[in-house]
């Protein structure tokens, strides 16, 4: 998956130029897919070098002319290509969630600091989704049903920011309360051995000491 695949889905409903399909971008896609003007700009050439897109200059006067740019049938059959292929389960690497899972080792302020920012933000975000569901539902119906697929996404993007705040709120109640400043070394070795067993008893394996151990407990009884 990358940005040459959100491009040609986007060009899949029609040619535009490629301002338009930046602006376009970020109220349809860019809650989606994080993309600069710069990558945007970069990936629609090399489609275009690739021969998946076709480009018109159009006169745009007195402005200066536009590229305006369409899916030919090379990048027709591209994108029903990528759309036709199952995409792998995606993997998370989120390093704040490290930090957290180690916030018995670092300054619980400074920890606390940087999640108020991400709250900050995910507000910010929040609000902006929420602006953003406001004008799907100013659709008729028999409009907004034709694009739900697009509006699920959204809806989506909304769920996910609403868990992670009531997440964060959780997490500064623990940073508030530090209780993992009075870890003892019993402790840690409890949930170290524990979390590596996953705190499960361990299925007897069919090994030699496990044998013996048998044998010898028949031996004890008998």
């Amino acid at each position: 998956m990358s940005l040459r695949h959100v491009l040609l889905v986007y060009l899949g409903s029609g040619g535009a130029a490629g301002y338009d399909i930046v602006k376009g971008f970020q109220h349809t896609y860019g809650y989606l897919w994080n993309a600069s003007f710069q990558q945007i700009y970069r990936d629609l050439g090399k489609l275009h070098e690739e021969g998946l897109l076709d480009c018109e200059t159009v006169d745009n006067a007195p402005r200066p002319p536009r590229k305006v740019y369409r899916l030919n049938q090379a990048g027709w059959q591209a994108m029903q290509a990528w759309l036709a292929k199952p995409l792998p389960v995606p993997r998370l690497n989120d390093g704040f969630m490290v930090k957290v899972a180690s916030m018995h080792l670092q300054d619980p302020d400074v920890l606390a600091a940087e999640l108020n920012q991400l709250r900050e933000h995910y507000r910010q975000t929040l609000e902006y989704l929420q602006q953003k569901r406001a004008v799907f539902e100013s659709l008729p119906d028999t409009v907004l049903e034709k694009f739900m697929g697009v509006f699920l996404t959204l809806k989506r993007g909304i769920r996910l920011t609403e868990t992670w705040l009531e997440w964060a709120d959780e997490v500064a109640q623990v940073l508030a309360e530090r209780k993992w400043q009075h870890v003892t070394l019993d402790d840690v070795h409890l949930f170290l051995d524990t979390l590596q067993g996953d705190g499960l008893p361990q299925p007897h394996s069919d090994n030699k000491p496990a044998r013996k151990k048998a044998t010898t407990r028949k031996k004890t009884t008998d």
